[in-house]
Order: C-alpha cells, then structure tokens, then sequence
C-alpha cells in the first residue's frame, strides 16, 4: 500500500483490518499493562482522529519499506505516547486548576 496513492477497495478494506488490530492491540497493552479501562481506552482509540493518524502513520512505515509488522508497531507505539501525552496534560491542567482554586 502506498500513502501517496488512492488505495484499492481491496486495499481499503485490509487498511481497515490492520488499523483495527494496532488500536485493539495497543488498547490490549496498556489494559494488561497498567489495568486501564479497556472501554475507556477503545472510545479514544476509536475515535475518527484517532483513527485516521494511525492509519497514516501506518501507511507512512510501509512506503518507507517496513515490514507490516514493523508499521504496525511504529504506529501503536506513537499511538501510546500520543494517549499518554494527552493524559498528562489532562492531569496537569487539573492540578493547576485545583492549585489556582486553593490560592483564592
């Protein structure tokens, strides 16, 4: 599959496949890893953004000439510390705001 092309219904159709299995299996990780809720981790997986990064960050490994294997693994890794970064934000903007609110 190439990312500079238009992909072939066949080839949309594995696209699908593969990126469904990176999200599942990222989603999988981090909930045995770490005991992060499974659903939780899928609805942010799922959603349509995130989707569409790891489908072309996928596509992008594989016109560099990595194996599907090795696409794969490029894409969850960058998926997890997307989520992870997010996550962090998440938590500092709270504790900013908790610390704003103790000091009025």
């Amino acid at each position: 599959m190439r990312y500079s092309t238009p992909l072939t219904r066949v080839q949309a159709v594995q696209l699908g496949k593969d990126v469904g299995v990176i999200l599942g299996t990222a989603a999988n990780a981090l909930h045995h890893m770490h005991g992060i809720n499974i659903d939780s981790l899928m609805r942010a997986f799922t959603s349509s953004p995130s989707v569409e990064v790891t489908a072309a960050r996928y596509l992008r490994a594989l016109e560099e000439d990595l194996s599907p294997g090795e696409a794969a693994a490029r894409a969850a890794t960058a998926l997890v510390h997307d989520w992870a970064d997010a996550v962090l934000e998440t938590q500092r903007r709270l504790t900013s705001a908790a610390s704003e609110e103790l000091t009025k």
